[in-house]
């Protein structure tokens, strides 16, 4: 019997740096696969009339993640890495079992900071995102609680730190970190 490659899902608000660190975690884990639902989302935009609501409410967005998930699986040659926020409890739950009935092994990941650091990170956003502190602290509670667990401090802690306690969680290896000066330079001209 063949065991099934994980799916590595990092959560957390938006700008806590779920993305930053899964960038690093695919860069430094051979054969692994960055996974963006993102691209679902805009997908479904552009090919449903008169759909303009939060990607994640579109009634197709959870039956296509589990078929693309689940095709992106047998085609990968290491674990999915999946940045994604997901708050809503149910539809969370919806998503990560249906992962878990077709077979596939999904290890989820929180990544928390305190409010400030939230906000702070929200506001070097390109473009800057200006959310209400109610809401973030809102955000930030739904992501603490049970249903989201296991919680990963994200504060101030570098996208490497946090790739490395994934790793170390999973029993992985990782390509040593990379030392450049400018890496984060060349990260932004690869989001272009």
């Amino acid at each position: 019997m063949t065991v099934p490659l994980p799916i590595i899902w990092m959560n957390g608000p938006f700008g806590i740096g779920q993305t930053q660190a899964a960038q690093v975690l695919h860069t430094r884990l051979p054969g692994s696969f960055l996974f963006d639902p993102e691209e679902m989302g805009r997908a479904l935009k552009k090919l449903t009339p008169r759909f303009s609501g939060d990607l994640q409410t579109h009634p197709m967005w959870i039956p296509l993640m589990l078929d693309a998930l689940q095709f992106a699986v047998k085609q990968a040659d290491g674990p999915l890495i999946v940045p994604m926020p997901l708050t809503d409890v149910a539809r969370h739950r919806r998503l990560l079992s249906g992962l878990k009935d077709r077979g596939m092994a999904v290890h989820h990941y929180t990544l928390l900071a305190p409010v400030e650091v939230v906000q702070a990170r929200l506001r070097r956003h390109d473009p800057p995102v200006s959310w209400e502190a109610g809401e973030v602290e809102q955000r930030l509670k739904a992501f603490s609680g049970e249903a989201f667990a296991r919680h990963l401090t994200a504060g101030e802690r570098s996208p490497d730190a946090i790739a490395e306690e994934i790793a170390a969680d999973l029993g992985l290896t990782l390509k040593p970190a990379q030392k450049e000066p400018l890496r984060w330079l060349k990260a932004l001209g690869s989001r272009r």
